[in-house]
């Protein structure tokens, strides 16, 4: 609307300029012959702005509009005088050639701005990449380098936990329910259950299993995690809200993985809303890179300022039980489907995250999967 309105305008100014410099013409005595060469060159100023602004083509209607006013003007008023009407029919011919090299001139200063534009752009999401890329990297080796470490520290610790959890089991039977030290007993039970899941917690994030890859409905394998997550997020009174694209492939990956990435990111979600809220989850195929966008936006209170780039650390949580784990794991998993996982935060709260998974993968499986079924018929 902007823009229709600023035409507007331009063409405006070029018509009147002309109309005006045009009636000077008629209303000015031929006594006055200096002035009206004055008003004849006055003339390039809208064809000018005409090619300038518009291209040759309406640099060249400029030109011909002026000139249908002003030969009309010549042949009236200066028929008296051949030698000066002459040179004025020359300065016609020369609107018209300076509107057409004028335009062609400006449409080329044009074309060639608007390619550094784009040339710009590109470089602009180059660097937004780059930095990404960069991003993911530091993540990635971070979580490589704690991965050992996990992976050392939850091995030695296993051993001594199966000890003591079988000792434990020994002396309950020692004490009955009623005996006063039994408290003790159940307490020490119940804290090496726990120590127990943060282990098998720190060997799934340092030692992720290889993705079993299968052609997975994205829509159904949603829908199927929500599923289960459901009836927590409604006695949290959190409402669920799910937006599918209809026109998302199948996508090759682990199910299983996914799903668990999913339900981490759900129930961080739901966590993040004590005193309820919405819950939105959203599907949709990007075609510009051949992938899945799937996004969970909740309408809590997020993270601190400053701490979102760290929530995919390990460890670092800001729950007073959590492990820390659950979205550094979602984080290897996703990245070994070569998908990437990012977070913001939403304009009116709350936080979104953005899992993007890649297709090709699907098109490539079902393309081998078809030739080998052509390559068993044919046998």
């Amino acid at each position: 609307m902007k823009r229709s309105m600023r035409d507007w305008v331009k063409y405006s100014s070029i018509l009147v300029l002309i109309v005006v410099i045009s009636a000077f013409h008629y209303w000015t005595s031929v006594k006055y012959q200096y002035l009206h060469e004055i008003y004849q060159r006055v003339y390039y100023i809208p064809i000018l702005l005409a090619a300038f602004w518009y291209g040759p083509l309406a640099g060249a209607l400029a030109a011909l509009l002026t000139s249908a006013l002003y030969v009309y003007h010549i042949r009236a008023h200066w028929g008296h005088l051949p030698n000066y009407a002459f040179n004025q029919y020359a300065e016609i011919i020369l609107y018209h050639v300076i509107a057409v090299t004028i335009g062609f001139l400006s449409s080329r200063e044009r074309r060639q701005r608007e390619r550094l534009q784009s040339t710009t752009e590109e470089l602009r999401r180059a660097y937004e990449q780059i930095q990404q890329t960069f991003e993911q990297l530091k993540q990635a080796d971070r979580l490589s380098a704690l991965g050992q470490l996990s992976a050392g520290v939850a091995h030695e610790i296993r051993n001594p936990l199966g000890s003591i959890k079988g000792s434990i089991e020994i002396l309950e039977s020692e004490f009955p329910p009623d005996h006063p030290k039994r408290e003790f007993v159940d307490i020490i039970k119940e804290e090496t259950v726990r120590l127990n899941t943060i282990v098998a917690e720190f060997l799934k994030f340092a030692r992720p299993a290889k993705p079993s890859m299968e052609s997975v409905c994205v829509r159904d394998l949603i829908e199927s995690t929500l599923t289960l997550l459901r009836k927590e997020a409604e006695g949290s009174h959190i409402g669920l809200e799910v937006q599918h694209d209809l026109s998302i492939p199948p996508v090759h990956l682990d199910p299983d993985q996914i799903r668990q990435v999913l339900v981490n990111i759900v129930l961080n979600g739901i966590q993040a809303m004590p005193e309820g809220g919405r819950l939105e989850v959203r599907s949709s195929y990007q075609s510009e890179d051949d992938s899945v966008l799937i996004e969970v936006s909740d309408t809590g209170n997020g993270q601190p300022t400053g701490d979102l780039d760290h929530v995919f650390d390990p460890f670092y949580t800001t729950k007073p039980h959590g492990t820390g784990l659950g979205l550094s794991i979602s984080y290897q998993l996703v990245r070994n489907h070569r998908g990437s996982i990012a977070v913001r935060r939403n304009d009116e709260g709350g936080l979104t995250f953005a899992v993007t998974l890649p297709v090709e993968a699907a098109v490539k499986a079902d393309k081998v999967t078809g030739s080998q079924r052509r390559m068993k018929d044919e046998g």
